[in-house]
């Protein structure tokens, strides 16, 4: 037998499923912040000259992740801002290692200079140049 109590718990409990079903999940602000933050790091590393293609794939996503949040969709824009940080982390990443094979090369360069100096001397019979001996003066 259905009785008046049923009818309303049953209202009640269709009412929550109601609310739990339409609940959004909150905007991923943080995750935003984040990815902001990795894409400034990247741009300080100066990977817009070394990371052009990664730097660019980040600030895409997170322009997305953006207006996904705008849009109020949660999931895109968590996705998107979590993968805008990822590839601003790589991009920040690559560019570091550009400029540290460049500074080897550098170095690379000025040794084989200094190899090829000090060679030159030593063919041409010249004595290599060695550094003055410190000398102190004192008062007499």
């Amino acid at each position: 037998m259905i009785t008046v109590n049923g009818i309303r718990n049953a209202l009640w409990c269709a009412v929550a499923f109601g609310i739990v079903a339409c609940a959004s999940t909150p905007m991923p602000v943080e995750k935003l912040a984040v990815a902001k933050n990795s894409i400034e790091r990247a741009e300080q590393a100066q990977a817009a000259q070394f990371a052009q293609v990664e730097l660019t794939s980040a600030r895409n996503k997170y322009a997305a992740a953006q207006a996904a949040a705008d849009k109020n969709d949660a999931d895109v824009a968590a996705r998107m801002a979590d993968q805008a940080d990822i590839d601003a982390q790589l991009a920040e990443a690559t560019a570091r290692a550009k400029q540290q094979d460049q500074l080897v090369t550098e170095m690379d360069a000025g040794l084989r200079d200094l190899r090829n100096e000090t060679l030159r001397r030593d063919d041409s019979g010249a004595a290599p140049l060695a550094p003055a001996p410190a000398t102190t003066s004192r008062p007499q």
